[in-house]
């Protein structure tokens, strides 16, 4: 291992040509020299497995083999992690530059997670944006949880626990014990990461809602169970909220990109 790596992200790909977008945002991402990007593959043709290769640098980690989706990529990204810090992000999404390296490497020398804020896009246009400010009390439990991909951790907590395969919401159920776990967390108001929509549980209103009906074991088991209808609640309203703003006011994507 060099010795200056400091921060892992890892990211998991499977057949994603905007996997090279993703990766290029990394490199820019790290203005100090200090991450190993962890590719974890899950046996995509070809062509997709040559293009990432020519955009590694000496010491990241390239895993190309079958999986069973995302989480269990995630998992093997935890294991190959060798660094103290890291963090996470997915083939189709975008650091911004709102937050680099050095900024988060800077806020875990102190604390167990740095949280910053992700702004979900569809082509040029911001749809809805998930702050960090709640997971400064821990509020994951309660439906108002943190933005994934961009929580960075120190390792030990991040490395402490798994994601648990073949249920919706693992995401969910992860960070809900992590920060169980009572973390020191900082958060930034920053958006430090552009996740693109488009997936079945974010492209519809109607999916949204589908799709946090379906979390609801989840939180019926990390939850008092009578307070879980209002975490639903509290859960939908706050990206309802977030839509119907960015609907009305809208935002482009080029405003949350820095000019590299």
């Amino acid at each position: 291992m060099t010795e200056n790596k400091r921060l892992s992200i890892i990211l998991p790909i499977y057949n994603d040509a905007r996997i090279a977008d993703a990766i290029r945002s990394v490199r820019r991402f790290d203005d100090i020299g200090t991450v190993r990007l962890i590719v974890i593959d899950g046996g995509s043709k070809q062509e997709v497995r040559d293009m990432i290769s020519t955009l590694l640098a000496p010491g990241d980690v390239f895993i190309s083999e079958p999986d069973d989706g995302i989480f269990d990529a995630l998992n093997k990204g935890l294991r190959h992690c060798g660094t103290e810090f890291i963090g996470w992000l997915g083939s189709d999404d975008l650091f911004t530059g709102k937050v680099l390296a050095g900024d988060v490497v800077c806020a875990l020398e102190n604390h167990d997670l740095f949280v910053a804020g992700t702004a979900v896009f569809r082509g040029h246009q911001i749809r809805r944006v998930t702050h960090a400010l709640p997971s400064r009390f821990r509020l994951a439990k309660f439906g108002l949880h943190n933005p994934h991909f961009s929580t960075f951790g120190r390792a030990e907590i991040l490395k402490s626990d798994r994601f648990e395969l073949g249920i919706r919401g693992a995401d969910i159920a992860y960070f809900i014990r992590i920060f169980a776990k009572k973390p020191k967390v900082m958060t930034s108001g920053a958006i430090a990461t552009l996740m693109g929509e488009g997936g079945f549980s974010t492209n519809s209103y109607c999916n949204i809602l589908l799709g946090n009906l379906q979390l609801l074991p989840v939180y019926l088991r990390h939850t008092n169970v009578l307070i879980v209808p209002f975490v639903l609640l509290i859960k939908l309203g706050y990206k309802s909220l977030s839509l119907l703003y960015y609907k009305v006011f809208k935002l482009e994507r080029a405003a949350l990109e820095s000019r590299w």
